[in-house]
């Protein structure tokens, strides 16, 4: 049974109501670039269409991803924003997948604040978190989150919440902290070199899912490019198409206008770049056959709806059922990493299972935090 320790240090950092005075100079240097690209292949087909209709947005939920909460300065000078609700220990960490932020945990992070502690975190390059010129792959995005963390003074014990190429930071960071990280779940993961897995059973497939994730990166390079030697001018087609935000709920659309106005910094194209370049090399840094989670409470979540276009090949169709049955395997083999591990189908959601049905997330991180039993703090018996 894992068991873990309460300290006065587990107190959660509160969201605050305005920068304070030493970070108003960093926010003024990590312009935000939301270029809010969830290019992992599975991402691109079952978000394609079929989606429930969206939940109306509560204000309360949508408020503290409008501005940046906590900008930690990390190595570097770089910072990175942490949203911080709640307050308790286990601390929740959400981590995002492929060009995904804090924002996309709006639906989770409230109404489990109400429990503990929950900290969603912005990458390198996202939201309101600086550029980087380190390579975006897992491990550079794990050293991120854990100076983010170490800074914040919040150190554990950890629930760690990873959605798709997000599961690669959550298995870089358990394996490298142990003893703190006393549960996980999982939802809808990448699987340790998914690329490969892609290409191997599933190659037409494979090769159309690569099309898009390569024009992005040609693009964004393209306009940083451009934006370095001055060719992009305000007021062009261009220069707004480069600048351009991704869409987002409707609670969210001041949130657009001000993304379109700061989008404009070729650093943060680079960093977005690199993360798509990095993310099959993710999948092999995570490669690890020794690994082994003991009985740490561990939730897989696998989305059981993946539609397709209707302009999508027959073949590329039918190999794409065949890679989404590797993908629920690679989920079984997560789940057996724990002797209290296991993969649930949720039959009814597309990818992002956190934004159709969040319900089911909380229930599973509920749970996880139901089967962590408190240990009381030690008292000595010396007189």
């Amino acid at each position: 049974m894992n068991r873990y320790r309460v300290t006065a240090g587990d107190e959660c950092p509160q969201v605050q109501g305005s920068i304070p005075d030493g970070r108003r100079s960093a926010w003024r240097h990590s312009r935000p670039l939301l270029a809010g690209m969830s290019l992992i292949v599975s991402t691109i087909i079952s978000a394609a269409q079929g989606a429930a209709p969206p939940q109306a947005e509560v204000p309360e939920q949508v408020a503290p991803y409008l501005k940046p909460q906590h900008l930690v300065r990390i190595a570097g000078g770089r910072t990175i924003n942490l949203v911080c609700l709640g307050q308790g220990a286990p601390t929740v960490v959400l981590t995002a997948g492929l060009g995904g932020w804090s924002m996309v945990w709006y639906r989770i992070q409230g109404p489990l604040s109400r429990r503990t502690c929950v900290c969603a975190w912005d990458p390198a390059g996202l939201g309101f978190s600086s550029p980087s010129p380190e390579p975006q792959d897992a491990v550079h995005e794990t050293e991120d989150l854990e100076q983010a963390l170490k800074e914040t003074h919040l150190d554990g014990p950890y629930v760690i919440v990873a959605h798709s190429a997000g599961a690669y930071v959550a298995l870089r960071f358990a394996d490298q902290h142990r003893r703190t990280v006393v549960g996980m779940v999982l939802v809808d993961p990448s699987v340790p070199d998914q690329d490969a897995v892609r290409k191997r059973v599933a190659p037409k497939f494979a090769s159309f899912g690569d099309a898009a994730p390569r024009a992005n990166v040609t693009r964004l390079h393209q306009c940083a490019a451009e934006f370095q030697s001055g060719a992009l001018k305000r007021g062009t087609p261009g220069f707004d198409e480069c600048i351009a935000s991704p869409p987002v709920p409707a609670g969210f659309s001041s949130l657009t206008v001000r993304l379109a106005q700061l989008n404009a910094d070729p650093a943060r194209l680079l960093t977005q770049a690199s993360a798509i370049e990095n993310v099959s090399h993710s999948g092999r840094e995570v490669i690890n056959p020794e690994r082994r989670y003991g009985d740490m409470p561990l939730i897989v979540l696998t989305a059981g709806r993946h539609p397709t276009p209707p302009d999508v090949p027959a073949e590329v169709r039918e190999q794409a059922s065949l890679f989404f049955r590797a993908l629920a395997s690679g989920h079984d083999a997560y789940a057996a990493l724990s002797t209290r591990g296991r993969n649930q189908l949720v039959p009814d959601s597309v990818h992002f299972i956190q934004l159709e049905n969040p319900a089911v997330v909380l229930a599973a991180i509920n749970s996880v935090l139901a089967e962590i039993r408190p240990q009381p703090p030690y008292q000595s018996t010396a007189h």
